[in-house]
């Protein structure tokens, strides 16, 4: 993993922390709705396409998402996952670190809660071939899902993205990467 990735992931998590620490030791005066923390994990199918789809099959992904919500008009969320696909030919997979951060807009609702996402992206990429070495490159995820409330626990998220992987750092011969993740997470609430 890079050391911008190592970076990234650290700085997201002490955020999360920090934020929870912060919010259950200091009562924060509220005007309206409370800001809520939702943490999970929760993993699915990642479907390759264009050039990805010529070298790799169908794989998966597990990761963990963290979403801030409530009083604010649209939803934060960060995202960190692992994905590995198996290459068509051969015994190896691609291997690819992901994490994100973006904005959910939820779709008004009764009972589930529709929402529109988007989300930047940052990618290394490897292989688990002897000796294979990683690139480090960013995109834009696209996708929609919804959540369904579980009582006293939170609710389950489901979601289906489109990932353009490589649309920034890519060399001019590069073709671009990109898959499509369908995601079923298990979401806590935090407070």
């Amino acid at each position: 993993m890079g050391h911008v990735m190592k970076r990234t992931i650290l700085l997201a998590f002490s955020l999360i922390v920090s934020l929870s620490t912060i919010r259950a030791q200091v009562p924060i005066p509220s005007i309206g709705p409370p800001i809520n923390l939702d943490l999970g994990v929760g993993g699915g199918i990642s479907l390759p396409n264009g050039k990805l789809n010529d070298s790799d099959n169908t794989g998966f992904h597990v990761g963990a998402k963290a979403r801030l919500h409530g009083s604010i008009p649209v939803n934060i969320v960060l995202s960190g996952n692992y994905n590995r696909l198996p290459n068509k030919s051969g015994s190896e997979s691609d291997v690819i670190w992901m994490i994100g951060a973006g904005l959910e807009y939820p779709i008004p609702s009764i009972e589930v809660k529709p929402y529109l996402g988007a989300d930047v992206l940052v990618s290394s990429f490897s292989s688990t071939a002897a000796g294979s070495q990683s690139i480090t490159r960013e995109g834009l995820g696209l996708g929609a899902g919804v959540a369904f409330p579980v009582p006293a626990v939170g609710n389950f998220d489901v979601s289906v993205k489109y990932q353009m992987l490589n649309l920034v750092g890519k060399e001019s011969n590069e073709d671009t990467i990109s898959q499509i993740a369908a995601n079923v997470s298990l979401m806590f609430s935090i407070f």
